[in-house]
């Protein structure tokens, strides 16, 4: 179990508690972000922190950070668990002291910014990380609460002076409006149990569109059927793209930019091809089915390497991680006893069929298989550099 350590209230509170616990395996990881002229005289207090605990402590540096389209703020979020999550499998635990105040101010951004049931849920107790998890036990306690225990316990913590900083918009908040929330309604709980709520809609929601999405699916793998969408009301089908980018882990476009996109889509003109480009992703139209990715993605047009399959291997793993089986070969009408070459279409390319020898891209075409995803299907090549085999996705193993 590795505890994410600031050397701030929460974390050092969750630190203490843990390690009184006597949790088997349990360290701290302390990020350095380089942002700040203290950051040197944080990590140096970290230190000594878990040092009197008795915990063992990791101190990571981050590269210079690259900022995001959504800020810097956003850039150091995702460098930090990046480092947090190193080392870590699918059983280990990170866990991290977001309290109950840092619960209602993600509500208030949220609301602020005009989220719907997925935003104002604020933070899980637990989820996924990429790999692992991610625990945050402390979300149902106030920071006052941490306060009194780190002072009967006689705990230092480290005050971090850009949390005083009410350019950033949380900082706005826990200094500027909470304290005026607190004074007239004696509490912020209500927005953190708010959020709780939220997150009970949202659940709700996932298992409603998960079910729509196995009569939206189109014949594409990942790509979603535009005749369905388009019998859709706009708020039902709106929900269901958003829950379609978010199982792809895409953040998706803001409403109004979803919105339009999907009435042009719902205008079904012909010859209307429509497309949508946002900060974390792209969706197009193509053959009526609608197709999504990554925007990182789009301009990665690198055609992957040619893999050289040595007739005494008896498997090969593909760059998409599909694994071929020579024992599968003679269903796909492939010598298994041959020398094979795993390679990638760059134009022109010829197929043997039972109809006779027909153009690669006819036949992609055939399948629906947009043009931005053409370079990625892999060829099986004889040692004469005749394609013997096209591997269409969606198959688990070996294609046709």
């Amino acid at each position: 179990m590795r505890i994410a350590f600031s050397g701030g209230l929460d974390s050092t509170v969750l630190l203490h508690a843990a390690a009184r616990l006597g949790i088997p395996g349990l360290e701290a990881m302390h990020v350095d972000h380089r942002l700040r002229p203290d950051a040197a005289q944080q990590a140096a207090h970290c230190r000594r922190t878990a040092q009197g605990i008795g915990c063992s402590l990791q101190v990571r540096e981050l590269e210079p950070l690259v900022p995001q389209a959504n800020g810097l703020e956003a850039a150091a979020r995702e460098a930090r668990y990046a480092r947090l999550r190193e080392g870590l499998g699918a059983a280990d635990l990170i866990l991290s002291g977001q309290h109950a105040d840092d619960q209602a101010e993600t509500f208030l951004l949220a609301a602020l910014r005009g989220s719907g049931p997925e935003g104002l849920q604020a933070m899980r107790p637990l989820r996924r990380e990429e790999a692992t998890w991610l625990g945050r036990p402390l979300l149902g306690l106030p920071r006052a609460t941490l306060a009194d225990y780190a002072e009967r316990e006689g705990l230092a913590w480290y005050d971090d002076p850009s949390n005083r900083d009410t350019r950033f918009d949380r900082n706005f908040l826990r200094q500027s409006v909470l304290p005026l929330l607190r004074e007239r309604f004696g509490g912020v709980g209500g927005l953190a149990r708010a959020a709780g709520w939220q997150r009970e809609a949202a659940d709700q929601l996932r298992t409603y569109f998960a079910g729509q999405m196995q009569q939206a699916q189109g014949p594409v793998s990942g790509a979603l059927d535009l005749g369905t969408l388009r019998s859709l009301d706009p708020a039902t089908a709106r929900g269901l793209v958003r829950h379609w980018l978010r199982e792809q882990d895409l953040r998706p476009p803001g409403h109004e930019r979803l919105g339009e996109f999907l009435r042009q889509v719902a205008a079904g003109n012909p010859g209307a091809a429509p497309q949508v480009e946002w900060a974390d992703g792209w969706m197009r139209c193509y053959r009526d089915q609608l197709h999504a990715g990554a925007k990182r993605q789009e301009t990665d047009i690198e055609i992957p390497p040619d893999q050289a399959w040595p007739a005494d291997q008896p498997e090969l793993v593909l760059a998409d991680g599909r694994r071929l089986d020579r024992e599968r070969l003679g269903e796909l009408g492939v010598d298994p006893n041959a020398h094979l070459t795993v390679s990638y279409r760059r134009g022109g390319e010829r197929v043997a069929t039972p109809a006779g020898r027909r153009p690669l891209k006819k036949l992609m075409q055939e399948r629906g298989i947009a043009p931005w995803e053409r370079h990625r299907i892999p060829l099986l090549r004889q040692a004469d550099g005749a394609i013997v085999a096209v591997l269409w996705p969606k198959l688990d193993n070996a294609g046709s």
